[in-house]
């Protein structure tokens, strides 16, 4: 199967994955709108400009945990748009010197990398019901309430048998949460990984983390967090991409 990331970089795609993301992201934040989006976002290249295609796992998100986590002590966050008069910075910081924030030696970088390596992949992309589903799926307002659900996969999973969540996306006519058609979604884009013992409901979602409810977002700071994290990510896709 065609990799996309490799495509749209060219002759700049390198086995360097992390810098790969970071250049793509520079390259495609040139733009807006639509047409742009139809062909310079890698969801909806993989999905031939579908804008209800999605990344299914943010890379930005745990490149961030990680590098965050790794570079506290120097006092250092890392943003993907900075907001300084570059806002490309800290992403050519992390291109061009990566050992040195992000030292290959270190347990998360290692986990990061095998992360990075299936998030460029078709296996970290899907098709949603409804496009709107897309930013919603990172920060949505229920019952007046904004709630964060940081594109993290178990909370949409859990989030999506919740009317007044992200199940406002699969409602029948009586304005209830169809949970066969939740099902045939779940089943199509090959989402079963994410429940436990073969059962397709909201109390059967796969945890993030220990102790975490998947219902409920968590931006992760600690470092033994962040390395179970990343093991549920790889997994989920490795899983995913045999699919």
């Amino acid at each position: 199967m065609k990799n996309m990331m490799k495509e749209y970089l060219g002759n700049e795609y390198s086995e360097n994955h992390l810098r790969n993301f970071c250049l793509y992201w520079m390259r495609a934040a040139d733009g807006r709108g639509d047409e742009w989006r139809a062909e310079n976002d890698l969801d909806c290249l993989y999905f031939e400009g579908d804008m209800r295609a999605d990344t299914l796992m943010s890379a930005w998100t745990p490149i961030k945990w990680v590098a965050d986590c790794i570079n506290n002590k120097n006092g250092m966050k890392f943003y993907k748009q900075n907001r300084s008069s570059d806002p490309n910075r800290d992403l050519r910081l992390l291109a061009e010197d990566t050992d040195k924030y992000l030292p290959q030696e270190h347990r998360l970088v290692k986990l990061l990398n095998r992360f990075l390596i299936l998030a460029e992949q078709r296996c970290n992309f899907i098709l949603l019901p409804d496009r709107k589903m897309n930013p919603a799926r990172y920060r949505i307002n229920i019952r007046g309430e904004k709630i964060w659900l940081c594109d993290e996969v178990p909370a949409t999973l859990s989030h999506i048998f919740d009317k007044d969540s992200l199940g406002r996306f699969f409602l029948d006519k009586n304005g209830n949460v169809d949970e066969r058609s939740v099902t045939e979604w779940i089943k199509r884009e090959h989402l079963e990984m994410g429940f436990e013992d073969g059962k397709i409901d909201r109390g059967h979602v796969r945890s993030l983390i220990p102790g975490l409810d998947p219902y409920k977002a968590k931006w992760l700071n600690d470092e033994d967090e962040i390395y179970a994290a990343l093991e549920y990510m790889i997994d989920f896709l490795e899983k995913r991409l045999s699919a």
